[in-house]
């Protein structure tokens, strides 16, 4: 899909399939982030990558819903899943 491909052309380290799906939705649901691929890329801190996950893209029209904040946490829940 063109969505995997996105995650495809901007990651450049090794994803587990769990990553590689939270990134897929991410990319579906807000068009992606070239600072959350950087973060990936150069091997930030997990805090540092699911801080990201559920604190941007969370709102709409200058106010915050809990549905984008639940979706980003799962986002970042699947990401880290083992």
């Amino acid at each position: 899909s063109p969505r995997e491909e996105i995650v495809s052309q901007n990651i450049k380290v090794a994803l587990t399939s769990n990553q590689f799906s939270a990134l897929v939705s991410y990319v579906y649901n807000t068009g992606g982030s070239s600072t959350l691929y950087r973060l990936i890329n150069n091997k930030a801190s997990d805090k540092e990558i699911r801080t990201w996950f559920e604190t941007k893209y969370i709102t709409a029209n200058g106010k915050t819903l809990p549905g984008l904040i639940r979706r980003r946490k799962a986002e970042a829940d699947l990401y880290f899943k083992k």
